[in-house]
């Protein structure tokens, strides 16, 4: 099952980041049953964000390239959230200037489901959302959307998603988490999404 990842590095740095990703030498692609990866600032550290075809791909990379090079780097092990993915959209395949991670309190697949249709019922997305995956989580729904503008995420949020969410199940606010990217892999040459 297709699985979104979200590993923040605290403390950690750009520079620490560019010298894992030098050391890996995976020539800006994706490894092997990768899918979708966008960094940057985050907090007091560094945040990736990743899509993977299933875990065992993600996890065999981790302990192959992703443990031993970041420790060889100074960076601190990362707090992982994992997300099993319910739909992944594609969108333009832009390099994303934005990532945001939604967490949406109380809901299930139906009211996620529910809301979901009201906000995209033709399932088309907006030529600047580059990438869209959906899962369940402890408390509820996560979202996570890269866009490649941040203007036009902010006026989705305000002409389709607000007006779509009011009277859903949502049992408290959603918690929106912003990544400005400052680095991309593109996916593996073999997958495209």
């Amino acid at each position: 099952m297709t699985v979104a990842l979200i590993l923040d590095f605290p403390g950690s740095s750009r520079q620490q980041y560019d010298e894992v990703i030098d050391t890996m030498d995976l020539g800006g692609r994706m490894a092997p049953g990768g899918v979708f990866h966008a960094a940057g600032p985050y907090q007091d550290g560094w945040r990736v964000i990743d899509v993977w075809e299933d875990m065992a791909h993600f996890e065999r990379f981790r302990d192959e390239q992703i443990a031993p090079v970041t420790a060889a780097a100074g960076m601190s092990p990362p707090q992982v959230r994992a997300i099993e993915v319910a739909e992944l959209l594609p969108g333009s395949g832009a390099v994303p200037e934005l990532v945001q991670v939604v967490d949406l309190p109380g809901l299930d697949a139906d009211s996620f489901e529910a809301i979901h249709a009201r906000v995209l019922p033709d399932r088309q997305t907006p030529d600047e959302l580059t990438l869209h995956v959906n899962g369940p989580t402890e408390t509820g729904w996560c979202v996570i959307d890269a866009w490649s503008s941040t203007a036009a995420r902010d006026r989705f949020l305000q002409e389709r998603v607000q007006p779509a969410a009011e009277g859903s199940a949502l049992t408290g606010p959603p918690q929106i988490e912003d990544l400005p990217v400052a680095a991309t892999l593109r996916e593996t040459a073999a997958h495209r999404i």
